[in-house]
């Protein structure tokens, strides 16, 4: 337990109103389908696992996807976070990234 104490509260560097921001920003897809009768195990599932493996495929230092995909399908790029996004957003950070 004292490793994950320390652990926890070091890599923190966001406020706590951010995480809240993100809580609710990342809710209203779920919060939608609930509303609208058509949630369900599957629905719920799928949706945090594409969150989690984008925010992890954002943050893992190497292009996971191929540049020629997004050649092929250029509206690709809008809808994936790629390690080169990351990058971006760390380096130029006076620039508006909009939900980074």
């Amino acid at each position: 337990f004292a490793f994950l104490f320390l652990f926890s509260w070091a890599a923190v560097v966001h406020p706590f109103a951010e995480h809240i921001a993100y809580f609710l920003l990342f809710s209203i897809a779920l919060l939608t389908v609930t509303f609208a009768g058509m949630n369900s195990l599957a629905t719920t599932t799928a949706y945090l696992t594409y969150i989690d493996f984008m925010n992890n495929m954002g943050h893992c230092n190497f292009e996971v996807v191929p540049r020629w995909v997004f050649t092929i399908f250029p509206p690709l790029k809008y809808l994936m976070y790629t390690p080169s996004f990351h990058s971006l957003h760390h380096t130029q950070f006076r620039t508006n990234y909009s939900l980074f």
